[in-house]
């Protein structure tokens, strides 16, 4: 469906306009930024420990805002695979114009990975999907898209542009949502909400994703209110769903699928009716879904 005159794409303005009292990802306007530090060490060692940074937050063309902040090397899967892997941020001890992440040691960030431009659409794809879910519940991570200028202090200052994007941090989406995380606790699908699981069942299942266990939580937070018995699962990272479809992505050797394109359904034995309700409230979405993937002007068009 296309967007109307008035309203602005996601991806078509590179500035962010800020209002006071508004948090981080409160805003869907695409945010310059600009990270400076030992690039060339990091792609080399890919460290575990924190490194010194500075971040520039752009509020305007002529304003920007520098802060002292912290980051590593994150994932397991991408670190092998990514030259820039994905980037864990700490603003520990750090007071930003965005009050909501002053002090947050955990905010991920998602990298392009590799040099090819195709990397760049691979990053826009799955940064749609967490766009794409939040229309299917509001427990589910937001994101706010960036485009990130590199400064590469180990490099005498050599720098490049690419885009990246991060992911709501835990302890904002607990605050958000009046819930908790669950970890370490043994956790099947009759200790999960079932209408919020199956949702997620069938979203992961429309987008062609098998890349996520409720048992090992592997790619899945369990979150519960305080005054409710079962966990709510919250997906993330859809790099190897088929919607995305990355070169390195191959289903487990455990599913009868041969490529990411192919679809597994692992939901639980429900009566059809069940999924049929939730499957026909997805197409009564189904503008909504392509509008978000319309509205990304960055996608080539045969992507989007």
């Amino acid at each position: 469906m296309p967007a109307q005159a008035q309203e602005k794409s996601i991806a078509d303005t590179l500035v962010l306009t800020y209002e006071e009292g508004e948090g981080f990802f409160d805003n869907e306007e695409v945010l310059d930024i600009t990270i400076k530090f030992d690039i060339t060490r990091f792609m080399r060692e890919k460290p575990d420990e924190y490194m010194d940074a500075v971040i520039t937050f752009y509020h305007s063309p002529d304003d920007s805002v520098c802060y002292d902040i912290k980051l590593k090397s994150r994932g397991e899967r991408r670190r092998e695979l990514c030259a820039l892997p994905p980037i864990r941020l700490s603003f520990k001890n750090t007071s930003t114009v965005y009050g909501d992440i002053d002090s947050i040691t955990n905010i991920k960030m998602v990298t392009h990975c590799n040099s090819p431009s195709s990397y760049d659409e691979y990053l826009l794809k799955e940064y749609l999907l967490y766009k794409m879910y939040n229309l299917v519940t509001e427990y589910s991570f937001r994101v706010r898209l960036l485009r990130i200028k590199y400064i590469d202090t180990g490099a005498r200052g050599k720098y490049y542009s690419r885009r990246g994007f991060m992911i709501e941090p835990m302890d904002l989406l607990e605050k958000r949502l009046g819930v908790f995380e669950i970890e370490n606790v043994y956790l099947r699908y009759n200790n999960l909400v079932p209408d919020i699981l199956d949702r997620m069942v069938v979203f992961q299942y429309m987008v062609g994703n098998t890349d996520w266990q409720v048992i090992t939580y592997h790619n899945i937070k369990i979150v519960k209110p305080v005054d409710q018995l079962l966990g709510i699962p919250i997906p993330y990272d859809f790099d190897y769903s088929g919607f995305v479809n990355t070169t390195y992505a191959v289903p487990a050797p455990v599913f009868p699928i041969k490529n990411v394109k192919q679809r597994y359904f692992m939901g639980a034995c429900r009566p059809d009716s069940t999924y049929e309700k939730i499957i026909g409230e997805f197409m009564d979405n189904k503008d909504k879904f392509f509008h978000i993937m319309d509205g990304c002007e960055l996608l080539p068009e045969k992507s989007a």
